[in-house]
C-alpha cells in the first residue's frame, strides 16, 4: 500500500510550513490529507499490524466502552525501518479518517489528533458541520500539552509521540487518563521505560522490512514513473523490466550489506556508502576486549544498547507473548554477512580459548568453560567431540532392550575432527551445492525448528553396542559405509546426520509441526537433499550442561494441530514427520567429570600438536566457510 499526502506529513514538515502557532489554522483536512499525489509513504504489513491492534483498543474505549481507562502503547522498532515516516503517517491518516458503523460522524470519530515530532507539535481537529478541519502548530510543546489537557474532557482525541531524539522521553502531562497514546521509538529502554511502568503501556513490536515489501516499493516506484498508456507501449515495457531488474539488484546487495533497513534501501549512492564504511569499521573494530558484547549478538541474547555498534549491526525481532497483544523482542544481526562475519571471529577467538585454558586449568573446568561460552561450537575442538561421543548415554524405546551404537562410536580421535563451520542460507539465499561430511551447519536464524546445529557422518554405525570396546576405550566394530558395499547399497551410499540440541531443561519436547518445518528448511538449505538424504540414518544428541536439568527419557514429539487439522496434504506431512521421529536414534550427554578426563587423555596422547597449532592461530587453517 502506498499513502500520498500533497502537503506532506508531521515528519516530513507540511508543505510552506512556518513557524506561526496557527499555521495552516483555517484549512480544510481534505485539503491537507490524503491527496493523491507527492510525498508518498509505503505501508508494509508490520505497519497495518500496528493499526489493527491500536484500532481494536481505541474501537474498546470510545465505541463499546468496556475499558475502564484508554490504553497506551509503545511502537519499538529497529532505527531506519519507518516508524516515523511509516507507521507515524498510517496511524495519522486512520485516526483522522477513523469511523464506526455505531458512531458516524462528519470527518470522522476522532474530534483531535495530536502530533509530537522533535520540539514541535501539531494539534489537527477534524472538520464538524459548518466548521472546517485545522492544524495547528506549537513551536513550544509545553503549549500544545496545555491545549491538550484543556480539551481532553470534552473532546475525544488520541496523542501520537514521535521520539526522534537521544534522550527524549514523552511529555509527561500528556491526558492519557483521558486519551489514548502512541510513542514510536526506537528500542531504547530510556525512551520509554518510565511510561510503560507509569501508564501501563503495551509494547508492540515492528519488525525490519520484509524482502517482498521491499521489492514491492521498487516495483511501484518504477511503474510510477511510466506515462499514461504504458500497457500497450512494448518498448516502455521492456524498458521498465530492465529498470526494475538493475534496481532489484541494488536493493539485493543493500540487503546484504546494510540489513533491510528503507531508510538505507532508498538513498542514494553517496549515503548508502557512507552507511556501508560504518558498518565495515564496526566489524574491523573487534578485539580481545570487547567480542564479548559481539557474542551476544550471535546467541540473540544481548540487550540493545544505544551505542553506534548496535545501530550498525543490530536490529530487533519480535518475540509475542502467549498473553494477548503482549510483545517483546530479541536482538539479532542486521544481515546474513554480518552474522557471518562476527561467527568466523568468534570461532578464532574459540581456538585461543581452548589452548590457553587447556594449559591452566583442569581438564573438567576447560570443557565445562569452554560449553558455558560457546555452546556446541566447542564441539569443533575434536578432543571435546571425543569426549561427547565416548560419554553418550543411549534414550531407549519403549520396550527397547538394549542400547544402540552411535556412528560416532566407530570413530577414532581423528575422525571425530569437524573440518569447520557453515552457516546455512537464509530464505531468500541461494541453497548450498552439495551437504559435505564433518561440517558443522548452524542456522543464521534464533528459531530454526527442532536443532541448534547438524553435521553429517559418512556411513552407518556396524552394529548394536556389545559391550566389547578396544584399548583405547571405542566399542569395537567399524562404520559401515556405502563405498564398501555392493548392489543397492553401492548406489545408494549410507550417511548419518548427527543433530546437536543443547538444552538447560530436563526435557526438549518436539511437534510434528516444527519436524516438518525443519524437513522443509533443510530441503530448501542443500540443492541435492532430495538425493542425498536416501539411506539417510537419523542421530539426535541433547547435551546439558553441569548444575542444570538432565534428560533421562527418550524425547517425544507431539501433533501440536491433532485438534485442527484441515488440510489433507498437512496431515500426510505430520504423519510423516510421526513416523520419522520414531527412526531418529536419541542419545543424551551431560558435561562431566569423566568425559573431563577423556579429553585430557585425548590432548596428552593423541593431539600433542593441537596445542601449538592453536597458540599460532595464523598456521592454521581457516576453520571457517561462507
Amino acid at each position: 500500500m502506498v499513502l500520498s499526502s500533497e502537503d506532506g506529513w508531521p515528519y516530513t514538515q507540511f508543505r510552506n510550513e512556518t513557524r506561526s502557532v496557527n499555521n495552516n489554522a483555517e484549512v480544510g483536512r481534505g485539503g491537507v490529507f490524503n491527496a493523491p499525489t507527492s510525498n508518498a509513504v509505503y505501508i508494509r504489513r508490520e505497519v497495518v499490524r500496528v493499526w489493527y491492534i491500536v484500532e481494536e483498543q481505541t474501537r474498546a474505549w470510545y465505541v463499546e466502552g468496556t475499558l475502564t481507562h484508554p490504553k497506551s502503547f509503545v511502537v519499538v522498532g529497529t532505527p531506519g525501518i519507518g516508524k516515523s515516516f511509516a507507521c507515524g503517517a498510517f496511524l495519522l491518516y486512520k485516526l483522522l479518517h477513523y469511523k464506526n458503523k455505531l458512531l458516524q460522524y462528519e470527518g470522522g470519530l476522532l474530534d483531535v489528533v495530536a502530533y509530537f515530532i522533535r520540539d514541535s507539535a501539531y494539534v489537527i481537529h477534524n472538520a464538524r458541520p459548518g466548521v472546517p478541519g485545522r492544524v495547528v502548530k506549537y513551536s513550544d510543546q509545553r503549549a500544545a500539552v496545555l491545549e491538550i489537557n484543556e480539551m481532553a474532557s470534552c473532546k475525544r482525541g488520541f496523542v501520537i509521540v514521535d521520539i526522534s531524539k537521544k534522550g527524549q522521553v514523552p511529555p509527561e502531562e500528556l491526558p492519557t487518563k483521558s486519551w489514548p497514546s502512541v510513542v514510536l521509538t526506537s528500542p531504547d529502554v530510556n525512551h520509554y521505560d518510565s511510561w510503560v511502568k507509569d501508564r501501563g503501556g503495551i509494547m508492540v513490536i515492528v519488525n525490519c522490512d520484509d524482502e517482498r515489501d521491499l521489492k514491492a516499493f521498487v516495483a511501484w516506484r518504477v511503474l510510477r514513473g511510466l506515462p499514461e498508456g504504458f500497457e500497450n507501449n512494448a518498448g516502455l515495457l521492456l524498458n521498465a523490466e530492465k529498470v526494475l531488474k538493475e534496481q532489484l539488484k541494488v536493493l539485493d546487495e543493500r540487503i546484504e550489506t546494510a540489513g533491510p533497513l528503507a531508510r538505507f534501501m532508498f538513498c542514494d549512492d553517496v549515503q548508502f556508502k557512507q552507511r556501508e564504511t560504518q558498518v565495515t569499521a564496526m566489524l574491523n573494530g573487534i578485539n580481545e576486549n570487547n567480542r564479548a558484547y559481539y557474542k551476544g549478538i550471535l546467541s540473540c541474547k544481548m540487550n540493545w544498547q544505544n551505542d553506534d555498534v548496535t545501530r550498525k549491526l543490530v536490529k530487533i525481532m519480535r518475540v509475542r507473548f502467549k498473553t494477548k497483544g503482549a510483545d517483546t523482542f530479541r536482538c539479532r544481526a542486521l544481515s546474513f554477512p554480518i552474522f557471518s562475519h562476527l561467527y568466523k571471529l568468534m570461532l578464532v577467538y574459540l581456538k585461543r580459548d581452548a589452548a590457553a585454558k587447556m594449559l591452566i586449568m583442569s581438564p573438567e573446568e576447560t570443557v565445562a568453560s569452554l560449553f558455558e561460552e560457546y555452546s556446541f561450537c566447542a564441539l569443533l575442538q575434536k578432543e571435546v567431540l571425543y569426549s561427547v561421543s565416548y560419554m553418550m548415554k543411549y534414550l531407549r524405546r519403549e520396550g527397547e532392550g538394549r542400547d544402540v551404537v552411535s556412528v560416532l562410536e566407530g570413530l577414532h580421535l581423528d575422525q571425530l575432527d569437524l573440518r569447520g563451520v557453515v552457516i546455512l542460507p537464509t530464505a531468500r539465499q541461494e541453497p548450498i551445492d552439495s551437504c559435505r561430511y564433518m561440517v558443522m551447519y548452524k542456522p543464521c536464524i534464533p528459531n530454526y525448528p527442532v536443532v541448534d546445529a547438524f553435521f553429517f557422518v559418512e556411513g552407518h554405525p556396524h552394529k548394536q553396542r556389545n559391550g566389547e570396546k578396544g584399548a583405547d576405550g571405542r566399542v569395537k566394530g567399524e562404520v559401515w559405509r556405502g563405498s564398501n558395499a555392493v548392489g543397492e547399497d553401492a548406489r545408494r551410499p549410507k550417511k548419518t546426520i548427527v543433530m546437536v540440541q543443547v538444552t538447560t531443561s530436563d526435557k526438549h519436547p518436539t511437534s510434528t509441526t516444527a519436524l516438518v518445518s525443519f524437513q522443509q528448511t533443510i530441503a530448501r538449505n542443500f540443492a541435492e537433499w532430495n538425493t542425498f538424504s536416501e539411506n539417510l540414518r537419523w542421530e539426535m544428541i541433547y547435551v546439558n550442561c553441569p548444575g542444570k536439568g538432565i534428560i533421562n527419557e527418550r524425547q517425544v514429539c507431539e501433533d501440536a494441530d491433532e485438534v485442527n487439522r484441515s488440510a489433507d496434504g498437512a496431515m500426510t506431512e505430520r504423519k510423516n514427520a510421526a513416523k520419522l521421529w520414531k527412526e531418529i536414534h536419541q542419545w543424551q550427554v551431560t558435561i562431566s567429570d569423566p568425559m573431563s578426563k577423556d579429553l585430557a587423555l585425548a590432548r596428552e596422547e593423541k593431539d600433542k600438536s593441537f596445542i601449538s597449532l592453536l597458540i599460532n592461530p595464523e598456521r592454521a587453517e581457516e576453520t571457517n566457510e561462507e
